[in-house]
């Protein structure tokens, strides 16, 4: 019970003593606080109605501790008034101890809200993003409008596509009434060239054995005269059968090369791999070069995933052509292979007759020749059968040439036949 009575007045004097109770300094202090007072407990009052009002607004706990924080400070002001003539200076004490509390715990959370605070956008900022949201509702609302109008014309012209595509659907049904029909008649047409293909064929197999047989006879035949009436013939005469003998064997080696070229492109390809080095060192060794004919191969060559018999055909043709025109006391035949990005290019060198830059693509067609048939036994068709050959293979042929100092033939070869 003491201790409540000194807690609350004790042994102390009143507040006003110290004014010496003056009226005028006594009601200058009392009107003051009480101003005060009443100013501090409006402001929280001001507060929480705006906090109320506006729920979206940031921080509301700080705005709670700022109400209590002028609360407190209020109540200070007001217990001023009251100890002018009740001594209680430790319940004063005591609500300044809790103002003191109040005040640091708002100051300690204020702190970490400043970085917050000053993030938040300006008035100005807002009313620029206001205005920016004005101008996107603006073109929202023209941007619906000019929708609406799409949307209208699209409507418009959906009907005008359905009108279409429903002609177009009845085009297409006639369309596929004419390629069911075309298909039909490409039936006839494949079991046309099946047809035809098995009449060459056949054709190829007439002119393989029932040809041949007439010319042998005749070679025979003409042989047998030479050998038995030798002494009934003239030198003339002798010439003429020879000369016979002659054209019976280019004929014979024409329908090879026809028999040959038809061959490719129609019988199937087999492919595997052959190696260039073997393969060329065979076909140069089985042509047999004349002793004054050097041929030499200037690099290694690659191994090819190609049809073998082909390939043969395609060395064994061009270099049998070098020996064949050349006419120098020594002749010489290089084959070199070149890497190049997608292909391998392959080529021959001769030091042979040469050729006339105007007869370069002449030469690769069929039954074209630049020499007599008294001149060479040439028929015109292992050119173009190379041509043929080095086509198949995705590839192409061509020649370099100067009258008199030799020829270089050059093809290429993809790489997608290389291993």
């Amino acid at each position: 019970m003491e201790f409540l009575h000194n807690f609350f007045s004790g042994n102390f004097i009143p507040h006003g003593h110290c004014y010496l109770w003056k009226p005028e300094l006594v009601s200058l202090h009392i009107i003051s606080d009480i101003l005060i007072t009443l100013s501090y407990y409006s402001i929280p009052i001001t507060l929480i109605y705006f906090i109320r009002k506006r729920a979206d607004v940031p921080f509301k706990t700080i705005f709670l501790l700022f109400g209590a924080f002028i609360i407190s400070c209020g109540t200070t002001h007001l217990m001023e008034v009251w100890t002018l003539w009740h001594p209680d200076y430790w319940v004063a004490g005591a609500i300044k101890a809790l103002t003191a509390l109040v005040s640091l715990y708002t100051a300690l959370t204020l702190i970490p809200l400043v970085p917050s605070a000053l993030a938040l956008p300006s008035p100005a900022q807002l009313e620029t993003a206001n205005q920016a949201l004005m101008i996107e509702i603006i073109e929202r609302k023209r941007v619906e409008q000019e929708l609406l109008q799409y949307k209208n014309h699209l409507e418009e012209t959906v009907q005008t596509r359905t009108a279409e595509l429903e002609k177009a659907n009845a085009q297409l049904q006639q369309e596929i009434a004419q390629r069911q029909e075309s298909q039909d008649k490409m039936l006839v047409l494949l079991k046309e060239i099946k047809s035809a293909n098995k009449e060459l064929n056949d054709f190829a197999y007439v002119v393989s054995h029932d040809l041949k047989a007439p010319l042998r006879g005749i070679t025979s035949l003409s042989e047998w005269l030479l050998t038995d009436y030798a002494d009934k013939f003239d030198e003339e005469g002798k010439k003429m059968v020879n000369l016979l003998i002659s054209r019976v064997q280019r004929l014979h080696n024409l329908i090879d090369d026809i028999l040959k070229y038809s061959r490719v492109g129609r019988s199937k390809i087999e492919k595997s791999q052959v190696n260039l080095n073997k393969a060329v060192t065979e076909i140069i060794e089985s042509l047999n070069p004349p002793e004054n004919i050097k041929i030499e191969i200037l690099t290694e060559l690659p191994t090819l995933y190609c049809d073998k018999t082909r390939i043969q055909q395609l060395f064994q043709n061009l270099i049998s052509n070098a020996i064949k025109f050349i006419n120098k006391p020594q002749g010489i035949i290089k084959l070199n292979c070149i890497e190049q990005d997608q292909y391998w290019q392959f080529s021959i060198t001769d030091n042979g007759i040469g050729i006339e830059s105007q007869h370069f693509d002449k030469i690769f067609l069929l039954f074209q020749k630049l020499t007599s048939l008294q001149d060479s036994e040439s028929t015109g068709v292992g050119l173009a059968l190379v041509k043929k050959i080095v086509e198949l293979h995705d590839g192409k042929v061509w020649v370099e040439s100067e009258l008199g100092k030799g020829s270089t033939f050059l093809f290429t070869i993809k790489k997608l036949s290389v291993l």
